[in-house]
């Protein structure tokens, strides 16, 4: 268990205990200083953890929900990735913002949300992150990349809570990146974003992303065609949802999605390296299936996606470091 695990466990009896009133000597002053000694230490070691997750020594991503599938009808898409010290959301699924606040990522530090779909399922707790992010700030904007669709979801979001998208709100940017030909939409510090999309991608409103820091790289592909081979060239991680061909037959998604072997086809056209399957990432059987799949198609460096999951890219070396958050 890390720090943070270790205290939040501390923490958390000890505010139910105390609150109940069965802390023996609580009520005393000794009691009370112990119960704030307590506090503090929680308070320490969870900053310490964040700024440990912001390091500029390495390229970092969290799965902080689950992306699409045949056998999944309740998706709820987020990763998180870190680096130069900015955070990204990408796809701000239902229950994102509490997803990452349980595991004390700071969500006021976030620097954009990038959509790879402006579909509801992409966009259901946008809001959230919109009024988590900004409440501190002076500069109450939040940048929002995704396909063309986004500036009308962020006209409606705006309109809804009485912003503008000027002065304050979401402030939506539609990078429109053609077939085969990618489009920066962020570059900072050795930190290069760009979009990028595919001819079947293009004409169901999706975009990928991928991001590269100073000499380390990922992708994010959605849950789209695997068709991304130029996007992902030598990429370090590609993290991406797909369809199990042995449960497809229980749901057809609105949208065709790429198969678990046609991502492994492309992985290995791309020369990628570590491909995460987001897709089932809280339902461990059809994981598992997903990963036999995966393997059978030629795939060895595979890795199910696990909500909570912390993928670290150091800078030192080309290792790619896994772990839970």
């Amino acid at each position: 268990m890390n720090p943070v695990g270790t205290s939040s466990i501390v923490f958390v009896t000890l505010s139910g205990l105390f609150w109940g009133g069965w802390v023996v000597g609580s009520q005393t002053p000794e009691g009370q200083e112990a119960i704030a000694r307590a506090y503090a230490a929680y308070a320490n070691q969870q900053a310490e953890h964040n700024e440990d997750l912001f390091a500029p020594n390495a390229l970092r991503a969290v799965v902080c929900g689950t992306g699409g599938g045949a056998e999944n009808r309740e998706a709820r898409p987020c990763l998180a990735v870190v680096a130069a010290g900015k955070l990204f959301v990408i796809d701000a699924g239902s229950g994102a913002a509490d997803a990452l606040h349980q595991r004390n990522v700071p969500v006021d530090r976030l620097e954009a949300v990038l959509l790879t779909n402006a579909g509801f399922v992409q966009t259901a707790d946008l809001d959230v992150l919109f009024q988590r992010a900004t409440y501190d700030r002076d500069q109450q904007l939040l940048p929002v990349y995704g396909p063309a669709d986004t500036q009308r979801l962020v006209e409606g979001l705006n309109a809804a809570a009485g912003l503008d998208g000027i002065a304050s709100g979401l402030q939506a940017w539609a990078p429109a990146p053609e077939p085969g030909r990618s489009v920066i939409v962020y570059e900072s510090e050795g930190l290069i974003v760009s979009a990028f999309t595919t001819e079947q991608d293009a004409y169901t409103g999706r975009v990928g992303y991928r991001f590269d820091y100073r000499g380390r790289s990922l992708v994010i592909a959605g849950d789209g065609r695997a068709e991304w081979a130029q996007a992902a060239a030598n990429a370090d991680v590609v993290l991406h949802g797909a369809q199990s061909q042995a449960l497809s037959h229980l749901h057809q998604p609105a949208e065709p999605m790429a198969t678990v072997a046609e991502v492994a086809a492309e992985a290995r056209l791309a020369n990628a390296g570590t491909v995460v399957l987001t897709g089932a990432a809280d339902d461990s059987v059809s994981a598992a299936i997903q990963m036999s799949e995966a393997r059978a198609a030629g795939l060895e460096d595979v890795i199910a996606g696990r909500i909570g999951m912390l993928l670290e890219l150091p800078l030192a070396n080309q290792d790619v470091n896994v772990r839970p958050l």
